[in-house]
C-alpha cells in the first residue's frame, strides 16, 4: 500500500479552496499558510518516500524475483527484487521527479508504469531485458540500444544451482567455454571467433582482467551464490569501457542490500567428493542502509589423481540513500587452490609419460568498489566509481615454485545530462594504474621489479529516441602512459632500455534499434576495440614500440516477435576484423621486422547467431540459440601470403568452432522446478596437448552435453534439488587432449527465506 496522511477535513478544504470555493487559498494569512505549505509538503514527503506494491502475471497470480526499477531520465535510481508473494517496497526521496517504474521478469514482458503504482500486472513475453547499463555509458535498457545484448537473471542463477558462473555462460549466443578439465581448471572464453584475452569482465563495475596476461580472465572461480546478475554485450565495445573490450563486456552484478530482504543456506554433495557450502543474504539495518553478503566454499576430487579443487569466497557490500544521493561499497575475496596433472586423454605422438603429480595452483584474489551518485538537478546526474584488484597467483611444478601479482587501482568520473526529451549524453574520465610482479619479469641483474602502465580514458556518448528508433553515438581517446622498463642484457631475446612513451587510440562506436512494425525490430552496431600489450608481451621482446591489438567489428539483425508475443526470434549477422596483432617472429618471418615480436598478424572473423524463445504457458520457457562461425588466419603485414610460425593461409582459428549451439527448457508445476541443458559443439582445431603448436595442430571433434536439473519445493523455505550433469555421460574434450568430466551428480538442500532472490 501507499502510505497516506490524514489531515482534518477543514484544513485541508481550506488549503486547496477559498471561504467561498473558489480555487488557492482564500487569504494571505501567515499563519494559514505556514500550516497548508507543511500540510502539504507532509504529504508529499510520506507520499513519495515508500511505494509497495504487488506484480502479477496475466492470471493475477504473484510474479516471484521480478526486478522492480526506479528509474529517471538518466537512469536507475534504486531497484528491488520482487518476494515470493511477487510484492516490493521501495523507498524514494521526495526530490525526484518525473520517476516510473520499470519491471523486468524472465518470461514476461517489460513494463515502465508511472507511481504510484500498487498493481503491476505483466503480459507473458519470451524474453526477458535488463534494467541495467549494458554496452552504454548512458543508463538505458537493452531494449533501447543496437548491441546485441543478452542477461543471465537472478533468478535462473538460483534455480540451477550450478557452483560457478561458467556453466551459466554456456547457453549464451556466440559464446563458447573451452575448460581444460574438470572443476577448477582455467576455464576460457572465445566470443564470435574472438580470442580468449579479448572479453572485458567487470565486477560492479571494477574491471578485473589481468594485466600479465594481457587481458586473460579465468571463469572458473567465480562462485554463483554471490551473484544477483549477468549482463553480456557482444561486440567491440572500448568506445564504452576502454582496453580490454575487443569482443564482449561481462557485467557481473554482486547481490545488493537494494535487492530485498533475503537468506540462503545451501550444503550439496555428489561425484568425486564434491562438497559445496554457501550462505547469503541481504537486506536493511535502517532507515536508508543495508548490508548484503555471501560466504561459500567448494571442494571436489578429479577424475585423476592430482585433479582436485578447492574454493572459498566471500562478499560483504553495504550502501546508503539519502535525499537524491547514493553510496554502494563492496569487497569480495576469493582464494582456491587446483592440482593440475597435466593432458591425460587424447595422445596423438605418444608424449604422455604419466599424470604431473606435483604441479598446482594458488589464487588469491581481493576485488573492492564504491560508486557514488548524486542526481545534482532533474537533469543532471554525478557519478563517481572507484576501484582495486589484487591477484597473487603461485604455482609450483616440478622445476619449482613461481608467482605472479596482479594490481590495478581504477577510477571512473561521469556525468549524465538530459538535453531534451529525445536526447541524453553521458561524458567522464577515467584512469586505471596497471602492475604487475613476478621472479620472470627480471632486470640485467635478475632482481624482479614492478612493471607498471598508466590507462586514461576521456569518452563521450550520446543516447537519441526519436519515436521508434534509438540511436547510440560514442567517443572515447584511450590514453597509455608506458614509464622505463629497465633491460634485462640475459634475456631471451635481450631486452633494451624501453625509454618512457605515451601514445593513445581514439575508439568510435555507433548502434541503432528501430522497431519497423509492432513486433518486427531492427538493430545493428559498429564499434572497436583495443588491447594494450600485456605485461608478459613487454617483457619478453626486444620491441620497445609495441602497440595495441585492434578490433573493427559490424553486426546487423532482425527480432521478431509472434503468436500474441509468445515466440520470439533473433537473427544477427556479425563481421569481425583483427589487425595488429603481436605475434613472435623468427627464421624466414625475421625480415618482416627488425624485432623479436611485432604488431604484424591478422586475423577475421564473421558469422551469424540465431535465436528462438517460446512461452506457451506461464510454467514453461523454451529457449535455444545457434552460432555459425568462419574464422580465418591471414597473412602477415608485409608476408606477402606468409602466415606466423607453425599455421598456414586461411586455416580457422583454434578452439573456435564453426558450429555450436545450446537449448534451455525451464519447467514450474506446483512444487517443483526442473531445467534441461543441452550444450552442442562442432568440431574445432587444437594444437598437441604437451608441446603445443610446436608438436602439431589436429582435428578436436565435437560434442553434446546435457543437464538435467530438478527442484522440490519440500516446505515454503526448504528445496530438495538433484544435478547430473552430462547426463549422456559422453567423453568428449574442450581442450584437446584434457578430458572433461564424465556423468557427474549432486543433490543438495536449500533454505531460503525468499526462493526468488
Amino acid at each position: 500500500m501507499i502510505v497516506v496522511v490524514c489531515f482534518p477535513t477543514g484544513v485541508v478544504d481550506q488549503c486547496v479552496s477559498g471561504k467561498d470555493g473558489s480555487a488557492g487559498l482564500p487569504d494571505m494569512n501567515t499563519s494559514r499558510l505556514f500550516v497548508c505549505t507543511l500540510a502539504f509538503a507532509r504529504v508529499s514527503l510520506l507520499f513519495a518516500a515508500d511505494f509497495t506494491g504487488v506484480v502479477l502475471d496475466p492470471a493475477s497470480r504473484p510474479v516471484a524475483g521480478a526486478q522492480v526499477a526506479a528509474i529517471n531520465s538518466q537512469g536507475i535510481i534504486t531497484r528491488q527484487i520482487t518476494g515470493d508473494d511477487g510484492r516490493y517496497n521501495i523507498y524514494l526521496s521526495p526530490l525526484y521527479e518525473n520517476v516510473r517504474f520499470r519491471v523486468v521478469a524472465s518470461g514476461f514482458e517489460t513494463a515502465t508504469v508511472p507511481l504510484p503504482a500498487p498493481r503491476i500486472q505483466l503480459k507473458l513475453a519470451p524474453v526477458s531485458e535488463s534494467v541495467q547499463v549494458a554496452a552504454s555509458a548512458v543508463g538505458v535498457s537493452s531494449a533501447e540500444q543496437g548491441s546485441s545484448v543478452s542477461v543471465i537473471r537472478g533468478e535462473e542463477i538460483r534455480s540451477r544451482n550450478e557452483g560457478q558462473i561458467v556453466d551459466l555462460l554456456r547457453q549464451t549466443p556466440g559464446m563458447v567455454i573451452s575448460q581444460s578439465g574438470s572443476r577448477g581448471t582455467v576455464a576460457s572464453l572465445f566470443v564470435r571467433g574472438g580470442d580468449s584475452k579479448y572479453n572485458l569482465v567487470l565486477l560492479n563495475g571494477i574491471p578485473v582482467n589481468g594485466f600479465y596476461y594481457g587481458g586473460l580472465f579465468d571463469f572458473a572461480h567465480l562462485p554463483s551464490d554471490a551473484v544477483q546478475e549477468i549482463d553480456i554485450a557482444r561486440g567491440p565495445q572500448s568506445a564504452v569501457y576502454g582496453s580490454y573490450a575487443l569482443s564482449s563486456t561481462i557485467s557481473v552484478v554482486t547481490r545488493a542490500p537494494s535487492d530485498g530482504p533475503a537468506l540462503d543456506f545451501i550444503a550439496e554433495g555428489g561425484t568425486h567428493a564434491e562438497k559445496r557450502f554457501a550462505a547469503s543474504g541481504s537486506g536493511r539495518i535502517a532507515r536508508g542502509w543495508g548490508i548484503a553478503g555471501s560466504l561459500s566454499s567448494f571442494n571436489a576430487n578429479g577424475a585423476v589423481r592430482n585433479a582436485d579443487y578447492g574454493s572459498t569466497n566471500g562478499l560483504l557490500s553495504a550502501d546508503h540513500r539519502w535525499g537524491t544521493q547514493s553510496l554502494f561499497v563492496f569487497g569480495d575475496f576469493s582464494s582456491n587452490d587446483a592440482g593440475e596433472p597435466g593432458a591425460w586423454g587424447s595422445n596423438p605422438k605418444g608424449y604422455f609419460g604419466g599424470l604431473d603429480l606435483i604441479s598446482r595452483s594458488r589464487n588469491n584474489t581481493s576485488t573492492y568498489g564504491l560508486h557514488y551518485q548524486n542526481d545534482i538537478t532533474e537533469r543532471l546526474r554525478g557519478d563517481l566509481i572507484a576501484g582495486f584488484y589484487l591477484n597473487n597467483n603461485s604455482y609450483l611444478s616440478p622445476y619449482g615454485g613461481s608467482y605472479n601479482k596482479d594490481i590495478r587501482g581504477y577510477g571512473d568520473a561521469r556525468a549524465t545530462y538530459t538535453v531534451n526529451a529525445h536526447w541524453t549524453m553521458a561524458g567522464g574520465y577515467t584512469f586505471a594504474r596497471e602492475e604487475m610482479k613476478n621472479n620472470y619479469v627480471t632486470d640485467s641483474l635478475s632482481r624482479a621489479f614492478l612493471l607498471r602502465r598508466d590507462n586514461s580514458g576521456i569518452y563521450w556518448e550520446n543516447h537519441v529516441a526519436i519515436g521508434k528508433l534509438y540511436l547510440n553515438v560514442g567517443l572515447r581517446e584511450e590514453i597509455y602512459q608506458q614509464p622505463l622498463i629497465p633491460a634485462n642484457a640475459n634475456g631471451y631475446p635481450p631486452r633494451p632500455v624501453f625509454a618512457a612513451h605515451t601514445y593513445s587510440r581514439l575508439n568510435p562506436k555507433v548502434s541503432a534499434a528501430y522497431t519497423l512494425v509492432p513486433g518486427l525490430r531492427a538493430h545493428a552496431s559498429y564499434g572497436t576495440g583495443l588491447r594494450p600489450p600485456g605485461g608478459a608481451d613487454l617483457a619478453f621482446t626486444n620491441n620497445p614500440e609495441l602497440s595495441p591489438e585492434l578490433t573493427r567489428g559490424y553486426d546487423a539483425g532482425v527480432e521478431q516477435i509472434l503468436m500474441n508475443g509468445r515466440v520470439s526470434l533473433d537473427a544477427t549477422w556479425f563481421d569481425t576484423r583483427y589487425k595488429d596483432l603481436i605475434v613472435t617472429l623468427g627464421g624466414s618471418l625475421a625480415k618482416l621486422s627488425r624485432y623479436s615480436s611485432d604488431n604484424v598478424a591478422n586475423a577475421r572473423a564473421r558469422g551469424a547467431e540465431f535465436s528462438a524463445h517460446y512461452r506457451p504457458s506461464s510454467w514453461i520457457l523454451l529457449s535455444g540459440n545457434y552460432t555459425w562461425l568462419d574464422t580465418q588466419v591471414q597473412s602477415l603485414d608485409g608476408g606477402n601470403g606468409l602466415v606466423q610460425q607453425y599455421y598456414t593461409l586461411g586455416q580457422p582459428l583454434l578452439r573456435r568452432p564453426k558450429q555450436s549451439g545450446s537449448a534451455l527448457a525451464t519447467l514450474h508445476y506446483k512444487r517443483t522446478d526442473a531445467n534441461i541443458a543441452a550444450a552442442v559443439r562442432g568440431h574445432t582445431l587444437d594444437v598437441e596437448p604437451n608441446y603445443g603448436a610446436f608438436g602439431g595442430i589436429y582435428r578436436n571433434p565435437g560434442y553434446t552435453s546435457v543437464g538435467i536439473n530438478l527442484n522440490y519445493h519440500v516446505a515454503r523455505h526448504i528445496t530438495v534439488y538433484g544435478n547430473l550433469r552430462n547426463a549422456l555421460n559422453r567423453r568428449y574434450e574442450e581442450i584437446y587432449g584434457f578430458p572433461s568430466p564424465l556423468l557427474n551428480v549432486v543433490a543438495g538442500v536449500k533454505w531460503s527465506l525468499e526462493r526468488s532472490r
